[in-house]
C-alpha cells in the first residue's frame, strides 16, 4: 500500500509596489521574509517560498513579480492570509494580485531530474490556460509529454509540475490548467518552446490560447525556503 502527500501550489502573480528590483527585495525580506512570519508560515504548512521577475529584463524591475509556494495544508494556508497583518504587509510588495492556489493534476504526467553538474542557471516557464475537459486533457497531455520528454530533457528541462485551480466543494470540476517547468538552458528552453510539433499538440489542450510567461530569479539576497 503506498501512500501520497498532497503538496498543493499557492501562485501570487501581481504587479510590485516598489520601483526597482532592490526596492522590492527589501520590502520582501523586511514583510514575507521576517522571521516571524517565515516561522508561522512554515508551522501551518509552507514547505517552499520560491520569488520571481519576468526573464530577459534587466535593470529596474518591470512590475511583474511572481511567488511560488508549496503548502501541504489548506487550512494553514486560509488561516495565514486571514491574518490583518500579513494582507496588509502584502500591500507593500503589490498594488494587484491574483493569488490561486492550485492542486496537482494527479492523473497527468509530472517528472523531476536533477541538474548536470556545471548548469547553475534556472528558468521557470509557466502555462496557464482553461482546458476543454479534464479527461481530454489528460489524454492529449499524457501523449504530448510521454512523445517529447526526452527532447524536452536534452534541451535542459529539469521538472513539469501540472495542475488545476482547487475547486470549491460542491462545484464542477475546474478547468482552468496550470504548469510550472523548470529548465537549466535558455537556448535550449526557448528552441523546445519554439518547436511547432511540441507546441501544436500542447494547444490542442485549450479552449482559447494559453498565457505562456517564463522567470527567473531576481538579483540579490531574497528570503526563501
Amino acid at each position: 500500500m503506498t501512500q501520497s502527500l498532497e503538496v498543493y501550489l499557492l501562485a501570487i502573480y501581481g504587479k510590485l509596489a516598489p520601483k526597482t528590483i532592490e526596492a522590492a527585495r527589501v520590502v520582501h525580506n523586511r514583510t514575507a521574509g521576517e522571521v516571524q512570519n517565515v516561522t508561522a508560515a512554515r508551522s501551518l504548512g509552507d514547505l517552499s517560498h520560491m520569488v520571481y521577475v519576468p526573464a530577459g529584463q534587466p535593470g529596474p524591475a518591470t512590475g511583474e513579480f511572481l511567488i511560488l509556494d508549496q503548502w501541504n495544508n489548506l487550512d494553514g494556508i486560509n488561516q495565514f492570509f486571514a491574518n490583518h497583518t500579513v494582507q496588509e504587509q502584502a500591500g507593500e510588495i503589490f498594488t494587484e494580485r491574483d493569488p490561486v492556489v492550485w492542486k496537482p493534476a494527479d492523473s497527468l504526467i509530472s517528472y523531476h531530474f536533477p541538474a548536470p553538474a556545471g548548469k547553475p542557471d534556472r528558468l521557470v516557464g509557466v502555462v496557464r490556460g482553461v482546458v476543454h475537459s479534464q479527461a481530454e486533457a489528460l489524454k492529449t497531455h499524457n501523449a504530448l509529454v510521454s512523445a517529447s520528454i526526452g527532447k524536452a530533457r536534452a534541451a535542459g528541462n529539469m521538472s513539469h509540475e501540472p495542475y488545476f485551480r482547487m475547486a470549491a466543494p460542491g462545484s464542477p470540476q475546474a478547468l482552468e490548467f496550470f504548469a510550472v517547468d523548470v529548465w537549466f538552458d535558455a537556448a535550449g528552453m526557448a528552441k523546445h518552446y519554439a518547436d511547432p510539433e511540441v507546441m501544436a499538440g500542447f494547444m490542442q489542450m485549450f479552449s482559447a490560447p494559453p498565457m505562456a510567461t517564463v522567470w527567473k530569479t531576481p538579483p540579490g539576497d531574497w528570503v526563501e525556503w
